[in-house]
């Protein structure tokens, strides 16, 4: 029993070190079952391990004594490197925990009795463990803060929890987000830590809560009207995705400076020529941010799990880069320029369930293993054909696949479908055709086909006829698309390698393929569209 339990605490300490699971289990000749399940145990049965430092030295000691064989250096080895790794871990976490508590910053809240003690809390993971990340982030009290972040990695969570804690303070919070959807993500989270804290809000609005102490929450896109008139802290999330950023940007700054408010910016990169890219780069000019950088990789070295080999799998190279890698983007050979997409982008809108009785433009680009399959569809609204619907399928089978998009057709009956019958596409959209008839059409990917679909969406943002969401990845995707010499003419395309091609464009490119097959039935050169839903 005892040799069993020294084993667990080890291999536990080797683990909680940032080991993988599967090296350890290799190197203890133990399950990896076996490690999982004491790991499950654990967190459920709510055991402290915060002492994983002391818990190797043991160990060490322990080994130390033994006969030096080639099994016990190497375990030697491992604790060792991993002693090392969780003191240097621990060094940092104190220093962000005193630069919190004593560092005098102007947006100090730690003054505050109740603020104080809610944010020595959060940060001793009293409401939960944070990645080391997350905690430097929270630790950090200074006025001006700039993240440039990878996506999936959890910020909006911990900025909600520090926005909250600041309100206990008494302090109002502004988050103006890239989107409507996000914003409302962001007042989510908020009710979340609420309810950890034991919080209660007076006003409990979708985009608004009202502390007891008359401090003020809100949430809402991203518009240099609602910062006019406002006092407090401002978030500005997924900056490099506004329309307006440098209108945000002299909206702001006099609220900032009137009340001594904080100003946090944290967003994904884009465009090379952008404020936010500047912001990043350029030091000596904007001296008085404190900059954070986390990529997916700093991320999952702090501790979060993270599927990177599938999730690398579904991306373009440029999307990659900026969404997981940090890297922003150079927009002189693409397509599509930056400009040319914001311009048709609609921070309100977000992606919707259309009704039964709406017509729909809809476009499906198939993909199986390497690349995703995509479902777009377009209804028409004003007078301007608006994106409703972005369905992505990563590996889905073909069966799942196709009872998708029967259910897409058979709840949306006076859906339109164009369908990608190129290769692997081929026989599913004769399967489609076949059972839908009119309704369905197989488009065969040619050079030329796909020059006449690109061209034709280009002409729509071009013509300002079409409005998509501020969808970061669907923005990427567009922006991705190259135009190319081939040996017989231009290519269109984004880059090509195992990691996809541009899948939600060339879905909307399909969807935007109706309305020219629309306009040149028109009589008229010019002539309006009129659709009767």
């Amino acid at each position: 029993m005892a040799i069993k339990k020294e084993l667990k605490a080890r291999i536990l300490a080797l683990v909680d070190s940032g080991i993988p699971v599967d090296e350890v289990a290799d190197e203890e000749g133990v399950n990896r079952g076996t490690i999982y399940a004491w790991l499950r145990k654990r967190k459920g049965d709510g055991e402290d391990h915060g002492d994983t430092v002391k818990s190797i030295k043991k160990q060490l000691s322990l080994l130390a004594k033994r006969k030096q064989t080639e099994a016990v250096s190497r375990k030697i080895a491992m604790l060792t490197a991993s002693l090392s790794r969780l003191e240097r871990s621990e060094e940092k976490r104190t220093k962000s925990i005193n630069l919190a508590l004593n560092k005098p910053v102007i947006a100090d809240i730690t003054d505050h009795e109740e603020a104080g003690e809610l944010l020595r809390r959060a940060l001793n993971g009293d409401f939960g463990e944070l990645y080391l990340y997350q905690h430097e982030f929270l630790s950090c009290q200074d006025q001006f803060r700039l993240v440039i972040k990878s996506r999936q990695i959890g910020f909006s969570y911990v900025a909600a929890l520090d926005a909250l804690i600041a309100s206990v303070a008494g302090r109002n919070q502004l988050f103006l987000s890239a989107s409507e959807e996000q914003a409302l993500i962001l007042m989510r989270y908020v009710e979340h830590w609420a309810g950890k804290m034991g919080i209660l809000f007076t006003v409990d609005k979708e985009n608004e809560k009202r502390l007891a102490n008359g401090a003020i929450i809100k949430a809402m896109a991203n518009n240099f009207r609602t910062v006019q008139g406002f006092t407090g802290d401002i978030w500005m999330d997924e900056f490099a995705w506004y329309q307006n950023p440098k209108k945000i940007w002299h909206a702001f700054v006099p609220s900032i400076g009137a009340v001594k408010g904080r100003f946090t910016i944290l967003s994904t990169p884009f465009e090379e020529n952008s404020l936010f890219h500047d912001l990043w780069v350029d030091e000596a000019k904007y001296f008085m941010f404190t900059r954070f950088r986390i990529d997916i990789y700093r991320a999952m070295e702090d501790g979060l799990e993270f599927d990177l080999a599938t999730m690398r799998a579904l991306f373009d190279a440029d999307t990659w880069a900026s969404a997981y890698e940090c890297q922003f983007i150079d927009d002189e050979s693409a397509l599509f320029s930056i400009g040319l997409i914001k311009s048709c982008v609609d921070p309100m809108l977000y992606y919707y369930t259309p009704s039964s009785g709406k017509v729909l433009f809809s476009g499906y680009d198939i993909g199986r293993s390497a690349h995703r399959s995509a479902l777009a569809a377009l209804a028409l609204h004003e007078k301007r054909y608006e994106l409703a619907m972005m369905d992505v399928l990563a590996k889905a089978s073909f069966d799942e696949q196709r009872m998708h998009l029967w259910s897409f057709m058979d709840t949306k009956p006076l859906a339109q479908l164009r369908i990608d019958r190129t290769g692997i596409g081929m026989d599913l959209a004769e399967g489609m055709v076949k059972k839908y008839r009119q309704r369905v059409m197989g488009v065969h990917f040619t050079a030329t086909q796909k020059e006449s679909m690109a061209l034709n969406l280009k002409k729509l943002f071009e013509d300002g006829t079409i409005t998509i969401p501020n969808d970061p990845i669907l923005i990427a995707d567009i922006h991705s698309i190259k135009r190319k010499a081939g040996a017989r003419g231009f290519l269109y395309d984004s880059k090509q390698n195992e990691h996809g091609h541009a899948d939600r464009f060339w879905a909307l490119a399909l969807a935007a393929s109706h309305v020219e097959a629309i306009e040149r039935k028109q009589s008229k050169r010019g002539r309006g569209i009129v659709i009767r839903n």
